[in-house]
């Protein structure tokens, strides 16, 4: 069973933090957890966007992934296109779903976490 670890803030968020440090941990279980991106939170991966707290990147945690074997993150296509995004806009590979996709994803996982 997938895990879906649902951003939705921006990346100035404390709740922000606390989805990725949630995320890193289930990674670093080998859980493969579902990162996906939604509304203001397309900006904790577009370029330009970074945001550091405590000498910490937003975006160089988001990196740590990759020694997982996490799968891309999903962000919403009616979301890129109210934002004026495309797939190039972002510092890592993501995976463009429409929003009926997500759904039928998430109506069959018990996992489900929001930040």
């Amino acid at each position: 069973m997938i895990t879906f670890i649902m951003q939705t803030q921006a990346p100035s968020a404390t709740a922000t933090w606390h989805g990725q440090d949630m995320l890193l941990a289930l990674a670093s279980l080998e859980l493969n957890p579902q990162l996906v991106l939604l509304g203001d939170a397309l900006a904790q991966l577009q370029r330009g966007k970074d945001v550091t707290r405590e000498q910490r990147s937003l975006q160089k945690r988001y990196g740590l992934l990759g020694l997982y074997d996490c799968p891309a993150p999903l962000v919403i296509e009616e979301d890129l296109l109210e934002h004026g995004l495309s797939s190039d806009d972002f510092v890592s590979d993501v995976r463009i779903i429409s929003r009926a996709e997500l759904l039928a994803s998430l109506s069959q996982s018990t996992k489900v976490m929001r930040f």
